[in-house]
Parts: C-alpha cells; structure tokens; sequence
C-alpha cells in the first residue's frame, strides 16, 4: 500500500541549513534512540532547540514526517567516519538521507515499521537506488557509537538482512501512489484520527497527535492525567498538569506548553532514562552469576533495547544473549556474552545518548 508523506519542514537554522544536496547516492537508516520520541516530537525539538544535527524524515506509527526537504542536506552521521567515503566516495551529510525510526513508548512498532520499509522504497525508487547497495545502517558507518537501527530491529525480531528484503519486495510492488506536492498538515487518510499540530504554544482547546504526544510525556513525567489519560484533547485536566510541571520547574506558570516548557519536559524525560537512574557494577559477571549487579545489568540492557528477559537477577542464557547481541555491534568489544569493563563502558556509552 502507498503511504502519506507529511512535509512540514523546520525553520533554517543549526538543524537546517539549507544547503542544497547536490545528488542523492544512499541512504542512512537511523532510530532515535529515545523510546516514546513521536515524529512531531522530533520536529518541533529540532525546530525549536536547533542542534547541530537533524534527520530528513521521522517515521512513527501515525506519520512519514519529511522535517528537512530532501534537495537540503542533514546532519545526521558525523563528518569524521570514514565509511561513508569509502563506500560511497561522499559524506553522508552532503549526498544521503537521513531516514528515523519512531519507537517505544505508545508506539505501536509494527505500523511504524511498515512505514519505515515503504519510505525507504519510496526513497530508492525516487533516487534509483538500490536497496541492497544503497542503504546503510547508522550503527556501519560509526560502530564505535551508535546500533541504530540495527538493534532495534533485532529486539523486535528482524534482522538487517530481514529490514532489506521487506525493502526490495515492497520495491519490487511499487506503486509510487504518493503526491509530491503534499502539503504541511494534509488531511490525514483515516478521517477518524485526531490531525496534528506543531504550532507552538499549544493550550486549552487544542486536540491532535501532537497534544497527545504532550500528555503522554507528561504522564510519564509523572503528572497523570487519572480522568482522560492521553486522549489528544487538552482540556483543564492537561492544563492543570502543565501547571502543576511549570511551577515545579520554575517556568512561568501559564498552563501553554510552549518551546520553553516542552524543551524542560524533555530534557525532564532525558533525565528519567539516563544513566543516574540505571547503575552499572564494576569487575565481571558472566553465566551462573546471580545477584543485584546482575540485575543492574539487566535493567540497563532492558532500557538500551538488548532484552535480557526477566530482571531476575541470574545471569542465565538469556542475559549472556542479550550481552551478546550488544557486544556484536562493536567492533572493540569481544562478542563472548560476559559483562566486563569494556562492555560496561559502551552500555553506559548507549545510557548516555
């Protein structure tokens, strides 16, 4: 089936500098690496925070969201990584497309993945790209850093190899059934779902995915929303959270959630999963071990998206595979399943991200 592709592009800035692309050789698949992040979530921070970095397209379970049009370049893989020079014979940030994969949280993974697949065909049709070729992992070109997608897709259950042929088969059916000219915010293909915003602030009488995305993060802040939950209606029960989140935080007390207070809301978030709250024991653990440093480890896998099964505290098949898995996506690490200073060091690497 052919998809809906939303263009509602930032403003230039750190994020978008706009600098034309020049050709389109390949493409770079990325996850976001902050499980729950929506596709408007991503748009508004690089819009209203303006890092150095940014991605073309965020892909969730409701949206393709083109934030950077596709003739600009992004900066989404460091310019110092060698691979892409070598494979391609240009930077990533000057001739590919960055391409995010929304996950965990609300979202439901599967209808992002879909998306995700039939993007990256759509892309390589677009481009005459091959998939096989073409694409490139995130996690290839800098694998002293980064897993992405690679190990979200392996903890749902797909492999590179797997992502690539659900790729060339939806490109082998491909209808190329999409407008060009599709404009910001276009009717959405269900008439049922709520439609999105990314004007900010946004307050009482807003309604949309993007005001769920707002609540959701708020409960998982902390500030429940016991009566309506995250329904993509903000009415007094969401405002009176936001109230209760700015005033906690020392942010004018108005009940909008404008870039200031989704900015402190994020980072808030940030915080919540960061390493602090996921302590990693020193020395040695390896199969047969059991106790509260194994748990430890079990958790901090469980967070990075390498499930070790039940956090029971045993260090069982299971755990050693999940530390396996991880090992595999670096280079400098030994891909023996036992936890050791090394493997502790690039796990609290992937906390910190």
């Amino acid at each position: 089936m052919a998809y809906e592709i939303t263009r509602d592009y930032i403003r230039t800035g750190n994020s978008r500098p706009g600098i034309n692309i020049g050709t389109v050789r390949f493409i770079v698949s990325h996850d976001t690496g902050n499980p729950g992040s929506t596709a408007y979530g991503n748009r508004n921070y690089f819009d209203t925070q303006q890092p150095s970095a940014s991605a073309h397209t965020f892909i969730d379970d409701n949206y393709i969201l083109e934030i950077i049009p596709l003739n600009e370049i992004a900066y989404h893989v460091r310019p110092s990584v060698p691979g892409d020079n070598r494979r391609y014979g240009a930077n990533a940030n000057d001739a590919a497309i960055g391409v995010e994969l929304c996950h965990g949280g609300g979202i439901n993974f599967q209808l992002a993945y879909d998306r995700y697949v039939w993007y990256h065909a759509y892309l390589c049709d677009r481009f005459n790209l091959n998939p096989n070729s073409d694409i490139i992992a995130h996690a290839t070109l800098d694998p002293s850093r980064r897993t992405d997608p690679i190990g979200i897709l392996r903890s749902n259950g797909i492999s590179w190899s797997m992502f690539i042929d659900d790729v060339v088969e939806e490109l082998r059916d491909f209808s190329g059934e999409v407008d060009e000219d599709t404009p910001s915010n276009p009717t959405p293909s269900r008439p049922q779902r709520p439609t999105a915003t990314s004007r900010l602030p946004i307050g009482e009488g807003d309604s949309g995915l993007f005001v769920r995305d707002v609540q959701q993060q708020l409960i998982d802040a902390g500030y429940g929303l016991p009566r309506f939950g995250a329904d993509g209606i903000f009415g007094e029960e969401t405002e009176n959270a936001v109230m209760r989140f700015q005033r906690n935080y020392n942010l004018a007390v108005d009940g909008l959630v404008g870039p200031v207070t989704i900015s402190k809301l994020q980072q808030v978030l940030q915080q919540k999963v960061s390493a602090p709250d996921f302590p990693l024991p020193n020395g040695i653990l390896r199969r047969g071990d059991q106790g509260n440093a194994v748990k430890q480890v079990q958790r901090a896998l469980n967070q990075i998206n390498f499930k070790p099964g039940a956090i029971d505290g045993i260090y069982g098949p299971n755990t050693e595979d999940a530390v396996r898995r991880f090992q595999s996506m670096y280079a400098a690490l030994a891909n023996d399943g036992i936890y050791g200073p090394n493997t502790r060091r690039y796990i609290r690497m992937e906390l910190n991200e």
